[in-house]
């Protein structure tokens, strides 16, 4: 943690304390979109059931010059267009009600911003659940960035905790190369891209900081919290397996937030992402 600390204030030092020198051609580009609706019990602990809310399927690209990176693939491609209840079935459709079409899914996404799936070299995963992780066997080729907590309790969930892991999603992925961390990861030993462990929602859940020339620090938060109040801290996300260890990741991100000055994405929260720009680059 120390030498982490360190290399992070190097940067800052270099960059003149607000961007970061070391990551001048590092790009990241939001490319989230379609969305599903859970209930407002799922959002947070205690809450009056019966609500609908909208959340986005959050995707991030990110362009380094060693690697073009994608965090989280979002929902199945066989889910699109009306075709939930053939590949998730009726259970989890009513669980989980997807607004999907075929132009939300990543290649397409991909496309838009001029890259193909080929040209993916590291896919980080935040979790392993159906709306991270539903086009992971499109990336074959690629690093395979996941918490190895998080790969062996996808492979054999706690029972009470199994609906939103669906094995088709990644039965095929079975052999890809996969890099398992047990803590924080430096992506590319720079400081531009840092994989964050931020158990809780599940046991392996991974956040990424992403550290911009002019933006500066952008931390993702994927679902550690995934609603505004989570990130006010008036509120308990409503569907996690550790409460404590998600509360105390949440609290590991403010520290961040507050170290660098940096900006927290709640990338699930659809008013975020309404404000955001979508498909161009954040420098």
């Amino acid at each position: 943690m120390r030498r982490a600390t360190i290399a992070i204030a190097t940067i800052l030092t270099a960059a003149g304390g607000g961007a970061f020198a070391d990551c001048e051609d590092v790009n990241l580009y939001d490319v989230s979109g379609g969305s599903f609706v859970l209930d407002s019990s799922l959002i947070n602990a205690w809450s009056a059931s019966g609500t609908p809310v909208d959340l986005v399927v959050p995707m991030f690209v990110i362009e380094h010059p060693r690697g073009l990176v994608l965090f989280d693939t979002g929902i199945a491609a066989a889910v699109a267009d009306g075709g939930c209840a053939d590949y998730w079935g009726d259970g989890l459709c009513n669980f989980v009600t997807p607004k999907w079409t075929r132009e939300d899914v990543v290649d397409r996404k991909l496309a838009r911003i001029g890259h193909a799936l080929a040209d993916v070299t590291h896919v980080v995963h935040s979790h392993f659940h159906v709306d991270h992780v539903g086009n992971i066997e499109m990336f074959p080729e690629a690093v395979h960035v996941v918490q190895k907590a998080e790969i062996q309790h996808a492979w054999w969930p706690e029972k009470m905790f199994r609906g939103p892991f669906l094995l088709k999603d990644y039965d095929e992925a079975r052999d890809f190369q996969y890099m398992e961390l047990a803590g924080d990861f430096d992506l590319f030993g720079d400081g531009c891209i840092e994989v964050l462990s931020t158990p809780g929602h599940t046991p392996g859940h991974q956040s990424l900081a992403v550290r911009l020339p002019r933006t500066g620090t952008v931390i993702l938060t994927g679902d550690t919290m995934y609603a505004p109040e989570h990130l006010a801290g008036t509120a308990v996300p409503g569907y996690t397996q550790d409460v404590s260890a998600n509360l105390a990741s949440n609290e590991r991100l403010k520290w961040l937030r507050d170290a660098e000055g940096a900006e927290i994405w709640i990338t699930h929260d659809m008013a975020q992402h309404k404000a955001r720009r979508h498909l161009e680059p954040y420098e």
